[in-house]
């Protein structure tokens, strides 16, 4: 088939960058024509067998679509965004010629009605969680879940060796315990719990707390100032979002525990990350981290409140600062348990592979195929009618 995929393409960092580059792989090695059209895309060089066409804005980006309809008239369109800006594509698209698919998150619980019913208006709607699915089904979206995969060759365990170089090269020693995340600077993401729960946890203990964010996001907490009132900005190193593939995973390497303070999460990529390269993972029980986290997959932290966002009306949930302090320091002084729970999780993830991603879209694809089949049949031999005489 013929597809037109929209989405973010930010090579600097975008989790849709990481869903949209693994599936249009696979559609292109299983015969289909892709072409990406990428928000924030600058035309840097890449090695995707796909093309990928450069826009800047949404409006750009709807152009490229409709001359793209124009010249090569293809089969669907395929947009993996937030659901707001699936629902502006959606209202600029009155009476589209072409199927549309929808991949998203949903985040939050409840859905509300606005975005549902702008679920309603896709030929397909694919969720990337098991929560996200379900909260669609609650006001009636025929959406299915599409289990995003995870490369266990590229996020791979170090081997003893490899974790102890990278250490020594870090000039973090044995007895330090390492703790990572890996979040946006923005609200939702909640760094500053993370902070209080790095601060309480290590006191007289060797800590070391690495964040790979966007330090300078202008909507973001100025992150080294609160590192000071915590008093852990000696044992704070922060990376910036979008360093090298080999410097990020070397610092899941080197980690003992990867923490996500989240108020709510659609799936949490990195948390999959984590997972594959034998890091313990603790994260806010809420949402999309729990069915990650859940059956002894991770350390699930207790939530204390919650409060409707004006992000589509959904829940944001408030981690328990100090009850997750005491579970962590649980979990620091019984690491046979931290080393269970990372081969539990590694399995876990071994079997969320791309090829099985790839496949569930191709379902979709095959029932927009048998969908476009018998329109077309419909026109060419339309329903006879019997007059009663």
């Amino acid at each position: 088939m013929k597809i037109c995929w929209i989405s973010d393409f930010d090579v600097t960092g975008s989790g849709y960058l990481n869903i949209t580059v693994p599936l249009c792989a696979g559609l292109t090695h299983n015969g289909h024509d892709v072409k990406v059209v990428g928000l924030q895309y600058h035309g840097e060089e890449h090695p995707f067998e796909f093309s990928v066409i450069p826009a800047q804005t949404l409006q750009e980006s709807l152009a490229v679509a409709q001359n793209l309809w124009g010249l090569w008239k293809f089969d669907v369109m395929i947009v993996a965004l937030d659901i707001p800006i699936q629902n502006s594509f959606l209202s600029s698209m009155n009476n589209r010629p072409f199927p549309y698919i929808g991949i998203m998150p949903i985040e939050a619980d409840p859905l509300c009605v606005t975005w549902a019913m702008s679920l309603m208006q896709m030929n397909r709607v694919l969720i990337i969680s098991e929560f996200g699915k379900n909260e669609a089904r609650k006001l009636s979206v025929d959406a299915s879940h599409i289990p995003i995969g995870i490369d266990i060759n590229a996020w791979k365990m170090p081997t003893p060796e490899e974790r102890k170089k990278l250490r020594e090269a870090q000039n973090i020693d044995d007895d330090t315990f390492v703790i990572l995340q890996v979040a946006d600077n923005q609200e939702r993401k909640n760094l500053s719990a993370a902070m209080e729960i790095v601060s309480g946890f290590s006191q007289e203990k060797k800590v070391k707390y690495m964040l790979v964010t966007r330090e300078n996001s202008q909507v973001g907490w100025r992150l080294r100032d609160y590192a000071q009132v915590m008093k852990i900005n000696s044992i704070t190193s922060i990376y910036e979002r979008g360093i090298q593939f080999a410097t990020l995973w070397s610092l899941y390497a080197v980690s003992d525990l990867f923490l996500l303070t989240s108020k709510a999460e659609g799936l949490g990529m990195p948390i999959l990350e984590a997972m594959a390269c034998g890091v313990p993972v603790a994260g806010t029980d809420c949402t999309a981290i729990h069915e990650l986290l859940d059956e002894g997959r991770g350390i699930l932290l207790p939530t204390i409140h919650k409060y409707v966002d004006p992000f589509g009306n959904g829940h944001r949930y408030f981690i328990d600062v100090p009850k997750s302090i005491d579970i962590i320091n649980y979990y620091y002084e019984n690491r046979d348990e931290l080393k269970l729970m990372s081969e539990i999780s590694r399995k876990y993830v071994e079997g969320r592979t791309w090829e099985k991603t790839v496949l569930h879209l191709e379902k979709a694809l095959e029932y927009i195929r048998n969908e476009q089949t018998q329109k077309q049949n419909q026109q060419t031999n339309p329903p006879s009618i019997n007059v009663a005489g």
